[in-house]
């Protein structure tokens, strides 16, 4: 017997009221469009995550922490 299929809901974001823009080439915003689609995710959400995620690893290499999967020299 098969399990059901489970459907899952998307989590709910925070109302963002500020908008940062960046230029890109056509070859950098394919590059996002295509990750995106690849993860069934928005490219803005996905341009979000990878600036957000550098910001924090920045921040703890500044710190000197450890940062896992980092390349931090020492």
């Amino acid at each position: 017997m098969h399990k059901p299929i489970v459907p899952t809901l998307p989590i709910r974001q925070p109302k963002r009221k500020r908008i940062f823009a960046i230029r890109l080439t056509d070859g950098e915003r394919a590059e996002i469009e295509t990750l995106a689609k690849q993860l069934k995710l928005p490219d803005s959400f996905m341009a979000r995550h990878f600036i957000l995620e550098a910001v924090a690893y920045h921040r703890a290499t500044q710190r000197g922490e450890r940062v896992e999967g980092g390349t931090q020299s020492t």
